[in-house]
């Protein structure tokens, strides 16, 4: 460690005390998120408890130059939560976990970016409301978190993703300063909407350090159902006939094949569609669901007749992340490489995003499974290689990049919900410039102007979204 190092960890240690970490062990824990991203060891992690701890941290920043990288849990997948630089600084907000307020006739709530989203929505069973927001790593992701990285989930069918259900922040920025934007009402035009510029950024901007949230009733009522399919078209089009009938489902979930292989299921591809309902609808409703799921060929596995019954069916869909590893490890072990992506496109270009995908597994010769959230169009194929296999990794990344490309020139984007991060920043300058004449270096130009605004030091999470 250099003298200036050393100064800087003295200083941290003053203001976090047993909170501060540079034990070589846990610095490697911090050293990834959940993508195959290579990161280095930061220099030390800190773990605030209030926003002035914050802003301490942010200063000390300033004066010494170190970078900071934000993190929840590090759940993300693009690699935006990986420190690059060694003279990092984790600032991991898990310790600001705290609800501070409900309201039950406003519907909104005030928490910490700590805490966890399943942990919230069992807090708010109790006032019958919930927050809509479901990454499929919601036991274990943040509500700071999935705002960073503007994520979405297994709800999002019907409630969209998190830039939906964000009505106001409080965030320390790279002056060091503390704002708060937004408001506690839906509607809130006060000039600029600059909750919308924090979510997503993948805290590149600053720190959140508050979170004032929409929140929406519990269904009254839901039914849903598990159904296999023989090839993808099927469960695609059976997808589509539903959205025909003018079915809202708050939950469209699928699995391939393969996965459903690691799984241990019956093979074949497999449909999670689940509607919120009103008392009394239900049989109606579910009567409607499988007609349209039998009229495309599929097979009804379960059915529910609630959300808890349907949350226990559901949970095979909930293991696409780690059936993928599994299967990854299984193949090579420690000397693996998984890239997960993550693109969305229109409901009525599914079919052939599917199709698409499969082809272009089959040209590279990758292995490959297939998943995601289809009822709004967003796609998780994940491939892996051997990491030291210089041919397969080439194969892998064109892979990865040819699907990208697959979303842009199907009206798409090359990302959803995971994010940028260092992973997908040549797709995201190609993804701007068929918007934009193919020249992306006005928009990018202008997203490098909010962050030197936001963060004029240049101290938060460098090297993502772009360099």
């Amino acid at each position: 460690m250099s003298q200036r190092q050393g100064d800087v960890v003295r200083e941290l240690e003053a203001v976090f005390k047993d909170r501060l970490f540079t034990e070589p062990h846990i610095l490697a824990l911090y050293s990834h998120d959940a993508s195959s991203e290579v990161g280095v060891r930061p220099m030390a992690v800190v773990q605030p408890v209030n926003v002035d701890e914050v802003v301490r941290v942010v200063k000390l920043a300033i004066d010494y130059g170190f970078k900071i990288v934000p993190v929840g849990s590090s759940t993300s997948l693009s690699g935006n939560a990986t420190p690059k630089l060694e003279n990092t600084v984790i600032v991991s907000m898990e310790r600001m976990n705290s609800i501070i307020e409900v309201s039950d006739i406003d519907w909104y709530a005030r928490v910490q970016p700590g805490i966890k989203v399943d942990e919230l929505n069992l807090e708010l069973m109790g006032y019958g409301l919930q927050w809509p927001v479901d990454p499929a790593s919601s036991r274990t992701a943040t509500v700071g978190g999935v705002i960073s990285n503007g994520g979405g989930g297994m709800r999002g069918a019907k409630y969209g993703p998190a830039s939906h259900w964000v009505l106001g922040l409080e965030a320390v920025i790279g002056t060091g300063d503390v704002i708060r934007v937004g408001c506690r009402t839906v509607k809130c035009r006060e000039g600029y909407n600059l909750v919308q510029v924090f979510i997503g950024s993948e805290g590149t901007l600053g720190i959140v350090t508050e979170a004032t949230l929409r929140l929406a009733p519990l269904p009254e009522s839901f039914v849903g159902l598990m159904a296999r399919f023989g090839d993808a078209d099927s469960l695609v089009n059976a997808v589509i006939r539903v959205r025909r009938d003018k079915l809202w489902p708050m939950v469209t979930e699928f699995i391939d094949d393969i996965t459903a292989q690691i799984l241990n299921l019956e093979p074949g591809y497999y449909l999670w569609i689940g509607v919120d309902t009103y008392s009394g609808s239900e049989q109606q409703i579910l009567n409607k669901l499988s007609s349209d799921i039998s009229m495309s060929g599929g097979e009804i596995i379960n059915r529910a007749s609630t959300w808890q019954e349907f949350s226990k069916i559901l949970e095979p869909r909930r293991m696409l992340y780690s059936a993928t590893l599994k299967a990854a490890f299984n193949d090579y072990g420690t000397d693996v490489f998984v890239a997960f992506e993550d693109i969305a496109v229109p409901m009525s270009k599914l079919p052939k995003a599917v199709r698409e995908i499969q082809e272009l597994g089959r040209k590279y010769n990758v292995r490959m499974n297939l998943g995601g959230h289809i009822g709004d169009g967003n796609l998780h194929p994940a491939v892996w290689a051997k990491r030291s296999d210089s041919d397969e990794m080439g194969r892998v990344m064109r892979f990865f990049e040819d699907v990208g490309r697959l979303a842009i020139r199907l009206n798409g984007t090359v990302s959803a919900e995971h994010g940028i991060g260092t992973q997908k920043k040549g797709l995201l300058r190609e993804a701007i410039g068929s918007r934009n004449g193919s020249n992306s270096d006005i928009v990018i130009g202008l997203m490098r102007s909010i962050k030197k605004i936001f963060d004029p030091y240049g101290i938060f999470n460098p090297g993502k979204i772009f360099d």
